[in-house]
């Protein structure tokens, strides 16, 4: 009683001697009409003709036929309304990319294998690119990716930048650094830190369960929206292709990852490392190129992503070389088109980062050409992708109440999936990123754009 009596009195008195400050106006609600003259709404169904999608501030509030004005839309009058005429145009959701690689591109890693060098850019480096390469996949119609490994700072940065505000760019999910064993695909440590316990947290080094789970608790810390691991080796390091973890410690990383509120995904080619890391609840398998049945049936009862960057075999830049082996690999053992058929949940990823940045879309050729009809293709960037991250709520369709993510293309993508590779009109979160082919100006944004 005495405390709460303290705390109304303390109230009352500041009350009297500070004088009241007037409220901060509220912003006038903003509305944008879309006219769209074709409309894939929900990638999977139909698409309409001739209509109209309604924004206010950061999301869609109404989808109606026909090209409404703002007394049909229902907006109040005087409040500020702005008209999009994509009536020639095919819209589209925003699209998505599980699986890029935002502070480097070939140009870096080239040099690096060439030089048998593993040190990545460092992180001023890194951020500079990634906030260009993140530009540029805006501009390709990505609207959300998923950073999977940097390092534990450069892509923090520009994905806050991007949330703040203070530039464009899509929304990322970053893993921070790829955690990996000593000398294992991911491990970039210098000889001389290997045995410095601060050096390996910031670099994601572990090895044994404790480590391994210190390891994933200090990317959370860092504030990672999701976890990456890598269970074997890879083509970048030159470090092969089989296991690299033990089944304790993959089971380390994906139960704390799922402890704090993180999915886990596993760079992965060895079917038994594969297997290992499905078994021990992984959300996504990312490449999977060895995967064999029984993983793919794994895979289909446990509901595990596969995001199968077919991108990155064909072929990753980085190697100058005739008919490399990730190419040969991928065609003997065909695990996209298994995976596929067995009806294996498919989410598009493409490894960019190992290509340029902004040749995204280039991954939906591939899809289409071992299997999927180009609406399958869309779904899986779209739909599929948008249960992956886990925003099923916010994004993946053109509905009310989700963020208004749009992208316009000249063509019918349905007949021609090549057309996604020239995106001419993206909006997100109600803002409008590029018309007519052509991004805005970089740090032009009034508001902070929308976030999860």
């Amino acid at each position: 009683m005495k405390n709460s009596w303290i705390a109304t009195s303390l109230a009352a008195a500041l009350a009297f001697a500070v004088p009241a400050v007037p409220a901060a106006q509220a912003a006038p609600d903003r509305y944008t009409l879309v006219h769209a003259g074709a409309l894939l709404a929900v990638p999977g169904k139909a698409p309409q003709r001739e209509m109209t999608i309604v924004v206010k501030n950061t999301r869609i509030v109404g989808v109606s036929p026909g090209y409404l004005d703002a007394a049909a839309a229902a907006i109040a009058p005087g409040a500020q309304v702005d008209l999009v005429d994509l009536r020639d145009r095919f819209v589209l959701p925003g699209l998505m990319d599980a699986h890029v690689h935002l502070h480097g591109e070939p140009s870096f890693s080239r040099h690096r294998a060439e030089r048998g060098d593993r040190n990545p850019p460092t992180s001023s480096e890194g951020a500079v690119n990634a906030i260009v390469y993140a530009r540029r996949t805006l501009s390709a119609g990505f609207t959300i990716v998923r950073d999977l490994g940097s390092d534990d700072e450069a892509v923090f940065a520009v994905r806050n930048a991007i949330n703040a505000g203070r530039m464009i760019g899509p929304r990322i999910l970053v893993s921070g650094s790829a955690l990996a064993v000593t000398g294992g695909h991911g491990d970039s440590l210098p000889l001389d830190e290997t045995g410095d316990p601060q050096a390996r947290l910031r670099d994601g080094t572990c090895d044994g369960p404790m480590e391994c789970r210190a390891a994933v608790r200090y990317q959370y810390k860092l504030g990672a929206d999701v976890i990456k691991f890598t269970s074997t080796g890879g083509f970048g390091s030159n470090t092969g292709l089989e296991p690299q973890l033990f089944p304790d410690e993959i089971e380390a990383i994906v139960s704390t990852a799922h402890l704090v509120g993180l999915k886990a995904a596993a760079h992965a080619y060895s079917p038994i490392a594969i297997k290992q890391a499905v078994r021990a609840g992984v959300d996504s398998i990312e490449h999977g190129f060895l995967l064999d049945d029984e993983g793919i049936a794994l895979m289909k009862k446990a509901g595990t992503f596969l995001v199968p960057t077919l991108s990155a075999s064909y072929p990753p830049p980085v190697f100058r070389i005739r008919d490399p082996e990730s190419v040969r690999i991928r065609n003997e053992h065909k695990a996209f088109e298994r995976a596929h058929a067995a009806g294996v949940k498919i989410a598009f990823g493409t490894d960019a980062g190992t290509f340029a940045h902004g040749d995204n879309a280039k991954e939906f050729g591939l899809m289409v050409k071992f299997g999927m009809t180009p609406m399958e293709a869309i779904r899986s960037a779209t739909v599929v992708t948008a249960d992956l991250f886990g925003v099923t709520a916010d994004a993946g369709t053109i509905e009310p109440g989700k963020l208004a993510d749009l992208v316009a293309l000249a063509a019918n993508p349905l007949d021609d999936v090549g057309a996604l590779l020239k995106v001419d009109f993206v909006m997100k979160g109600g803002q409008v990123a590029k018309r007519d082919g052509r991004m805005l100006e970089p740090f032009s944004y009034p508001q902070p754009s929308a976030t999860f």
